[in-house]
Order: structure tokens, then C-alpha cells, then sequence
């Protein structure tokens, strides 16, 4: 069955070079059709399925190239349903292959120009063409792979290319980083939690529109605990006055600063509220397969909380509110709440890579399980926690996290 499915994917790839090469060739490249498009997207997607270090690394380039042709031979026009649906499988496509292939800088900026595009775009939102539907009435059907926000799938893997940009770089290129992260930050805070009012019942009884929103704010939420795991000067931000022409900016000053006590706990308490976001999705919710990456960020924070104190940083913009879901740990002071995530962690993983069977998802739990003991160990000698990103650069673990 594997060599099979090898076989038929190195035969796909082909025919979409063949049919680009012959597109290119002709002067045709404003001509790329939505079939080329979606075979492309597809081909992307599953790259990492049969052979888990098969990142699409080249394949990523050409699929910017070819999305942005696919574009312009579309300006002017309302996008048809199918072609929204085509331009949602891109996004989220693109946000996870952000955390793993493609150069970090280039992709960053790819995915910022393609914010602005996707503002201007009139895209059809339902199966029917809504064109005529007045625009308080519009209702828009969930995408199968971004749900209800491609803005949020966007936000997300530019966190994945700028956090990969900064651990690869030294100088100028990482003060760059550093001031796109604070854009990115604000962009993630701004976009809040969605109503469920605005949005169809897929009527899917395994995937409801509650729980799509649910996948949508752990992936916001994921998106900003990495932020604030790579660039901690976003929080020493909230803990400073208002600045005066005598107060040095931020970013003017030494930013590589680790996070303080109060606010190491609280970034395991955004990273405990994520699992718990995710632990109110039941296993046979038809998400469950998109929820790999908002996992893996949640779960590499599953550490002690800081031995000096109790206290938890105050963020005056993100406020975190308990989901509904029992039980918990009885006593949420204590490292119990550490390894009761973990177990959740771990269990929930097995039983997905029973159900899925991909190399993949056994590959997040392994980045899980070393990050973890790499933590234990650290935290006993008194050194610094893991950077799950740096970890799995260095040891060559990348894969498309979803």
C-alpha cells in the first residue's frame, strides 16, 4: 500500500510540473486553472503522508509562484465557491508548511502580501452564489480545512515563518523579526473570539459550527503563546509605563531577556487553556485532524510552574476563560496539572495515530515526549526551557504538522 501511494504521488508531481512547464512555455501563465491550482494545493498537503521527512520544501516555492498567477488571472472577478474553497486549502496548507519548509524571510513576506490580497478580494462564501443576499444577512459556510477565518490560518503561519526567521538569524534580520512580531501579536489579539450567529450549520452531526470556532480560537491562542515563547519582550511591554522621550523603546533595548516568573505561569496557563479549548472537541469531531499544530505548541509548554512563586502575569489584552469541561485536577497549583495534560496529551495522540494511521501524527508525539524530557532534565539543573522549534531544526524532525 505505501509503495503504491509513493508511486501515485511522484506520478502527480510530475504532471503538475509537466502541466506548469507546458503553461509557462506558451506565455499562458495568467491561464493557470482551478484544477491545476487545487492538484497543486493537494500534492502540497500530502507530501509528509507516506514519508514523514517530506516537507515539500521545493514545492512550496512553485505553489507561490503558481497561487500568485492563479490571482491575477482572476482580478476583477467575484471568486466562485469552488475557488474560495481553492484559495482556503492554500492558506491553510501554507500555515502549516510556515512552521517546517521554505526560506522563513521570503515566506514571511509572501504570506503579508497575501493578507492584503485577501482583503480585496469578493469571494463567495456559500454553496449558492450569495452575491444578491444584503450583507447583514450573509452567512457564510464553514471552509473544511480553515473553517471560518482564513485571516486566523494567515496570522498564524506568519508566527511560524518570523519564529523560524529569528532562530535562524543574527543581527539586523532578527531586529526585523522582532518588530514584525509585535504587527503579529496585535493582528492575533485583534482578531478575538468569533459569534456563532454569522456562520451555516455545515449539518455535519460529527462537526458542529461551535466546534470549528473552538479549533479557530486554539489556533489564535497557539499562534500567540509561540509568539510570546520566541520573543518575550512582548510581555515585559505590558509591565512597562507608558513611554516618555526619555524612556527608551523596546525594541531600542536588550530584548533578548527571558520571561520573568509570573510570566513563565502564565504561559502554561495559555498553554493548559489551549488543551482545555481542545479537550471540549469530542474525538469523533471531524476536526480532530486539523488540530495538530495548536496541540503541539500547547503541549511543549507542559513544564512546572516557576518555583519562585505562584503568581501569574496579568495580560490586560488576552484573559483567559476556563471552557467548560470537567474534571480537572482538583489542585491547579501543583505539578499534578503538568502531568495530568501530559497524560491527556499523550493518550489523545496515541488513540489519533491509531485513527489516522500517518507517520505524522507519531512524529509530533515524539517531538512531545523529548521536548518534555529534555525539560525535566533542565528544570532539576536549574536551565532553560526547551524551544521546541530549535529542537526540531536541529534534529531534522520537521514535518507538515497537520
Amino acid at each position: 500500500m505505501r509503495v503504491k501511494a509513493l508511486h501515485l504521488q511522484t506520478e502527480a508531481f510530475s504532471a503538475v510540473r509537466d502541466e506548469i512547464g507546458t503553461l509557462m512555455s506558451a506565455g499562458g501563465g495568467f491561464g493557470v486553472s482551478d484544477e491545476l491550482m487545487l492538484s497543486s494545493i493537494f500534492a502540497g498537503l500530502t507530501s509528509a503522508w507516506y514519508d514523514v521527512n517530506d516537507i515539500g520544501q521545493s514545492h512550496v516555492f512553485g505553489s507561490q509562484v503558481l497561487l500568485s498567477l492563479w490571482l491575477m488571472g482572476r482580478v476583477g472577478q467575484r471568486l466562485s465557491y469552488q475557488q474560495t474553497f481553492i484559495l482556503g486549502a492554500y492558506v491553510y496548507w501554507f500555515m502549516i508548511s510556515s512552521f517546517a519548509a521554505g526560506d522563513p524571510w521570503q515566506s514571511f513576506c509572501y504570506q503579508e502580501a497575501l493578507q492584503g490580497t485577501l482583503a480585496t478580494l469578493d469571494m463567495c462564501r456559500d454553496v449558492v452564489d450569495d452575491e444578491d443576499v444584503p450583507e447583514g444577512e450573509s452567512k457564510v459556510y464553514p471552509h473544511p480545512l480553515t473553517g471560518f477565518s482564513n485571516e486566523v490560518c494567515l496570522a498564524v503561519g506568519k508566527v511560524g515563518s518570523l519564529c523560524r526567521l529569528y532562530y535562524n538569524s543574527t543581527g539586523d534580520r532578527r531586529d526585523v523579526a522582532k518588530k514584525k512580531a509585535r504587527i503579529s501579536e496585535q493582528e492575533l489579539l485583534d482578531l478575538g473570539v468569533f459569534e456563532s450567529e454569522n456562520f451555516h450549520d455545515p449539518q455535519d452531526p460529527k462537526t458542529t459550527v461551535e466546534e470549528i470556532l473552538s479549533v479557530r480560537e486554539a489556533y489564535r491562542l497557539a499562534g500567540l503563546l509561540q509568539l510570546y515563547d520566541t520573543f518575550p519582550y512582548l510581555l515585559h511591554h505590558y509591565s512597562q509605563p507608558s513611554p516618555s522621550p526619555e524612556t527608551p523603546s523596546p525594541e531600542s533595548e536588550s530584548l533578548e531577556q527571558t520571561h520573568s516568573p509570573a510570566q513563565h505561569n502564565f504561559l502554561l496557563a495559555l498553554a493548559i487553556h489551549i488543551l482545555r479549548i481542545l479537550a471540549t472537541i469530542p474525538p469523533s469531531s471531524g476536526t480532530r485532524v486539523l488540530q495538530g499544530l495548536p496541540a503541539l505548541i500547547a503541549a511543549t509548554w507542559l513544564v512546572d510552574p516557576h518555583p519562585s512563586t505562584a503568581d501569574i502575569f496579568d495580560h490586560s489584552q488576552l484573559h483567559l476563560t476556563t471552557p467548560p469541561f470537567p474534571p480537572f485536577p482538583s489542585d491547579e497549583s501543583t505539578a499534578s496539572q503538568k502531568q495530568y495534560w501530559r497524560d491527556r496529551v499523550r493518550d489523545g495522540l496515541r488513540k489519533h495515530d491509531e485513527y489516522v494511521g500517518l507517520q505524522q501524527v507519531s512524529r509530533v508525539l515524539n517531538i512531545v515526549e523529548e521536548v518534555w524530557r529534555l525539560d525535566d532534565s533542565r528544570s532539576q539543573g536549574g536551565g532553560e526551557k526547551c524551544k521546541w522549534m530549535v529542537f526540531v531544526a536541529r534534529k531534522g524532525l520537521q514535518t507538515l504538522y497537520g
